[in-house]
């Protein structure tokens, strides 16, 4: 039986599952995308919708000043449309058990403050599992698992609490309420603690001063390379069922720093377009080598200036923490 759509606005991430949802329900009006990716990058505290805006936009065109990928934006992105959220009948949330969209509902829940709207008008559209399978993004639904939408429910202020907590650790200078999230809220569902213990993988390794996707990288390169578009590929696929779904642009950026030659030693030798993911390739440095091979690693040898969340690392500074095996340490 082919469920009516709540009334109400509805909200999701991604062009994908927009287009689908689109072509299911017919109602464009009512549907709002956020075409961020909120797992990477910077989050610091969000108080000014147009500086976030401006800094998240920032952040994507770092990589290639002046590209977004294959990025369209949209004239119902949720930044640009924000203010609806506040006279809604209903905003439904709806949202898979991926990283980013766990992320994606507690930004909702704090967007809903910032334009002062009633956080209790939130009701949340679970989509988990489908024929057995997680659900990792809702970009994997088809029409049919569409039109098979749960019912809504209705978020509790305990639960929308919970929400604006992770919000309030994602976005903090202090990495340890990152860390201390899933054992500070032990009720939370369990992808919302997977979710933020995934975060963790932002910060660098303590032994090989690489991050987790620099390391995923580094180790397909000579399997699946020299073209960075295998590499990005093959490790997208080979880490989808961790949940932590950051997409092929974030990985190209990863891809390019690891190659830059602002660094004293490069881990990757580039070549080609560099402006394109098709049309770039890469071979490991002896460095990239030595890194992997656990004789050498990437810090102190190459500095660090970067964002973990809403953690500003920087070895020019003194600002630095590193994973110690899932444990936050400083250097």
């Amino acid at each position: 039986m082919i469920k009516l759509l709540p009334p109400g606005l509805h909200l999701v991430l991604g062009d994908s599952a927009a287009g689908t949802f689109t072509r299911v329900f017919f109602a464009r009006d009512r549907l709002l995308i956020d075409q961020d990716v909120l797992s990477c990058g910077p989050t610091p505290p969000c108080t000014d919708l147009a500086a976030w805006n401006q800094l998240r936009l920032d952040y994507w065109t770092s990589f290639v000043p002046g590209e977004l990928g294959e990025h369209v934006h949209s004239r119902f992105n949720l930044i640009d449309n924000a203010t609806r959220l506040k006279d809604a009948e209903r905003v439904h949330i709806w949202a898979a058990t991926g990283v980013s969209e766990q992320l994606f509902i507690a930004f909702v829940a704090q967007l809903m403050k910032l334009v002062d709207g009633d956080v209790e008008r939130l009701a949340l559209m679970p989509i988990e599992k489908s024929g057995g399978k997680r659900i990792v993004g809702l970009g994997e639904l088809d029409e049919a698992q569409f039109h098979a939408h749960p019912e809504p429910e209705a978020l509790n202020v305990d639960v929308i609490q919970h929400y604006l907590n992770a919000w309030t650790a994602l976005t903090s200078p202090d990495p340890e309420d990152l860390i201390n999230f899933a054992r500070d809220h032990a009720e939370a569902s369990i992808w919302r603690k997977l979710s933020m213990r995934l975060m963790s993988r932002r910060f660098p390794d303590k032994r090989s001063g690489l991050t987790y996707w620099d390391h995923a990288l580094l180790s397909r390169v000579e399997k699946f390379g020299p073209a960075v578009s295998h590499v990005i590929g093959y490790t997208m696929a080979e880490t989808y069922e961790f949940g932590d779904l950051v997409g092929d642009w974030y990985l190209f950026g990863r891809v390019l720093r690891l190659g830059s030659k602002n660094n004293p030693q490069p881990l990757l030798e580039l070549s080609g377009d560099q402006k394109s993911i098709r049309n770039t390739e890469a071979k490991l440095t002896k460095f990239g080598a030595d890194v992997l091979a656990g004789r050498a690693s990437n810090y102190p040898t190459n500095p660090i200036d970067e964002w973990a969340a809403g953690v500003r690392l920087s070895s020019a500074e003194g600002k630095l923490w590193f994973n110690d095996g899932g444990r936050l340490v400083r250097a």
